[in-house]
Formats: C-alpha cells, sequence, structure tokens
C-alpha cells in the first residue's frame, strides 16, 4: 500500500498531517524513498510506513523542519525494512542447512548473523552516502584550534569517518578516540614541551568535536537497540 492512496485527507485532518502528507508526495522526497530501496514497492512501504510513524510524533511542533525529519525516517523505515527481507529471504536456506549439518550450540542462528549483517550494512549506507556527499561542508564547519586549521579540521573529519565505521560495530571509547587523533595529528597532541593538562584539553575538545559532526550525521534512534 503507497502513499498515493492517503493523499485526499478528510477535511477534518491536523494541519500537521495534511503537510506530512504533501512532503511525502514531494517528487524529490519520493525519488529519495526509490533511490535508497531500489525497488518500487519497497520503497511504497517505507513511505506509508514514514506516514504511520511520523503522524504519531507527540509534539508535531517540535519539529523545526518536517522535510529533513521524514527524510530521516524514511531512510530508517527502508534499511529496516530491507533488513527484515534480508532476513526473511535466508530463513528457509538456513532451516535446511542446520537440518543437513551440525552447527555449534555456542554460534548464533544463520538467519540472526545474515540479519545482523544485513542491518550493519544498511546502517553503515545510511550514514557513510550523506557523510561522503557533505565531506567538504562538514570539513568546512570544523572548528580550529591549532596553529594549522586546514590540518585540524582534516583531522575530525577524517576521525569523524573513522569512527562512523567503527561504532556500527563496536563500543568506541574516549582511548580508541585519542589513539586515532593522535595518530591523524601527533604534531598537535604529541607536540613536544606540551604541558600534560594542555594535552588532555586538546584531546577532550577535539573528542567532542568529532561527537559534534557525528551528530550531524546520525539520529540518535539509529542508536536505540
Amino acid at each position: 500500500m503507497g502513499v498515493a492512496l492517503l493523499t485526499t485527507p478528510p477535511d477534518r485532518w491536523p494541519d500537521f498531517q495534511q503537510d506530512l502528507l504533501a512532503v511525502l508526495d514531494n517528487p524529490r522526497v519520493k525519488g529519495l524513498a526509490l533511490r535508497r530501496a531500489g525497488d518500487h514497492d519497497l520503497a511504497e512501504d517505507a513511505l506509508q510506513a514514514t506516514f504511520c510513524a511520523v503522524s504519531r510524533v507527540a509534539d508535531p511542533a517540535a519539529i523545526r523542519d518536517l522535510t529533513a525529519y521524514v527524510c530521516k525516517v524514511l531512510i530508517r523505515e527502508i534499511y529496516s525494512l530491507r533488513g527484515q527481507l534480508g532476513a526473511t529471504l535466508v530463513e528457509d536456506f538456513a532451516s535446511l542447512a542446520d537440518a543437513r549439518q551440525g552447527r555449534s550450540g555456542d554460534s548464533p542462528p544463520l538467519p540472526q548473523l545474515i540479519a545482523e549483517t544485513v542491518s550493519m550494512r544498511l546502517l553503515a549506507e545510511a550514514w557513510l552516502e550523506p557523510f561522503a556527499i557533505r565531506r567538504r561542508e562538514l570539513t568546512d564547519s570544523a572548528p580550529n584550534r591549532s596553529p594549522d586549521p586546514r590540518h585540524y579540521r582534516d583531522m575530525i573529519v577524517n576521525v569523524a569517518e573513522c569512527m562512523l565505521c567503527r561504532i556500527i560495530t563496536e563500543i568506541v571509547t574516549d582511548a580508541d578516540f585519542n589513539a586515532a587523533l593522535s595518530t591523524a595529528y601527533p604534531e598537535w597532541f604529541d607536540e613536544p614541551g606540551c604541558a600534560e593538562n594542555t594535552r588532555h584539553q586538546r584531546f577532550r575538545r577535539a573528542r567532542e568535536d568529532v561527537r559534534s559532526l557525528l551528530r550531524t550525521i546520525i539520529d540518535p534512534d539509529d542508536l536505540k537497540p
């Protein structure tokens, strides 16, 4: 069922729902859905799921940019649906494989492994694609905290990209951030004669710069179980 079936709402529908339908009917949003889904039916399902999800928002007035918000939800719905589809497609094969060969009791079921792999791959695509598109913008908007502004900004973006890839599959600690930062810009973090307190401050500020950049890419809901 596609959103097209919902484009004539009753007159008594709240303005928010009508605005939402207008956004979902925007050719650019529909084009985004089709490009990300790679399939017309899946794109329509994702648009419908997005309508249902966004229309239930408790405080619509808190949404500053409805189109941007809808696009984020739409992308999340697409990779969620694609992940479910991937798990469904391998379920019968996995059952057959289990029946024909032994499997360690400590190993997760094959459908679970594949579903997790598909979900992580789609999550990476949902984050890394906009990151690549916005790389120059992100670099220019990064702060300058060293005598070499371009080096510092490049470092923030490069470390953010590295951490973006890592947090998809593992927990990243401050020590991981520090190691990546030091490798990317040793002249700043391992500067000869730099006081230890100053060094700690540089690491702390750089970690926050990286996290601030990542918050422009990652929807917090993507990190929920």
